[in-house]
């Protein structure tokens, strides 16, 4: 019984795990500086050259699947990738042991939304040379730590706003918004933008518009015009709603409000990402800063900058971006 038992154990061949990927510095997930390397660890030394790892955002469908793992693939939101050699976003350095891939990314990496490290299949270690044979995952965010702590009195708890941004860099054009704004009883807010369109209603001039137009009313007379006219002043808000069509986008952010001795308040977002769909645009860490205040007739507005790390037109690195902002308050 012992040889048979020997025997059966000698015949079969030993199992030998691929090797893999841990993100040791994060914490239940998140790490801490967002600016910092991103350090990959690896079980058992890796073969460089069986290398291919990306980091994404996480953008999933309601099945939990990238857009490259859907029924109709798309390309992966990037923001650093690693076939042999660092070919986006950053740079990149293995360890002497071969287990500690570490990550320079071009760029802050973003706070929001969250992100994905992913390994792709055929990932070997150089004693077994056992590969992958599914994409590792590896999902994982920023700690974001805002320093709030003081209520508002110049901006209400929950309010909408309608905000016209004029960027300047890398190209001039107007982008409207709407948002909705609640500031918590530390001065922390959370807020909601929607790209905003003119009102495609053709009926809302007389005689009617084509619909090619849209009907401007303010400031007056009502005329057609081209959906794309901008808007002189934040007080044409009448003449927006929420763009739904194909090429709307939104974004969340978080920050502060920090009520000044002038009976202004000042805002500030913590950087997010903004995705515009068509055309396909990304402002890679994107902050809003603004200074608030009621005017004579009581209706809050404000005014200030846009700012972003950069500016990806397609996959195309365009530079930062800037431009300026004015916002009101909305019934």
């Amino acid at each position: 019984m012992r040889r048979l038992l020997l025997s059966i154990f000698l015949a079969c061949e030993v199992f030998h795990a691929p090797p893999e990927p841990s993100l040791p510095e994060a914490k239940s997930g998140l790490l801490s500086d967002p600016a910092a390397p991103v350090v990959v660890q690896f079980d058992r030394a890796i073969e460089p050259s069986t290398l291919t790892l990306e980091i994404a955002r996480n953008i999933t469908n309601d099945r939990g699947q990238l857009a490259d793992e859907q029924d109709s693939p798309d390309k992966l939101s990037l923001l650093y990738s690693f076939d042999g050699t660092d070919v986006f976003g950053g740079t990149s350095s293995l360890s002497a042991d071969g287990r500690t891939f570490t990550i320079t990314p071009k760029d802050p990496l973003p706070y929001s939304p969250a992100l994905v490290l992913l390994v792709e299949p055929g990932l070997k270690d150089t004693t077994y040379g056992v590969p992958i044979v599914a994409r590792r995952k590896i999902v994982f965010s920023y700690e974001l730590v805002l320093q709030c702590n003081a209520p508002s009195k110049i901006m209400p708890a929950h309010s909408n706003y309608f905000l016209l941004i004029n960027v300047t860099k890398p190209v001039g054009t107007q982008v409207k918004l709407f948002a909705t704004i609640d500031v918590a009883s530390n001065g922390e807010f959370d807020a909601t933008f929607f790209g905003a369109t003119r009102n495609p209603d053709p009926n809302r001039c007389s005689p009617a518009c084509p619909t090619t137009d849209a009907c401007r009313t303010l400031p007056g007379p009502a005329a057609c015009v081209a959906p794309s006219t901008t808007a002189d002043t934040t007080d044409e808000y009448p003449d927006f709603v929420i763009n739904t069509t194909a090429s709307a986008f939104s974004f969340k952010a978080k920050g502060c409000v920090v009520d000044q001795p002038d009976d202004t308040a000042l805002f500030v977002n913590a950087p997010v990402d903004v995705f515009v769909t068509s055309p396909g645009v990304t402002l890679r860490n994107t902050k809003l800063t603004a200074t608030f205040a009621a005017d004579t007739q009581g209706v809050v507005r404000g005014s200030g900058n846009l700012s972003a790390d950069d500016v990806l037109l397609g996959t195309a690195e365009s530079g930062t971006g800037a431009g300026t902002l004015v916002a009101r308050a909305t019934p």
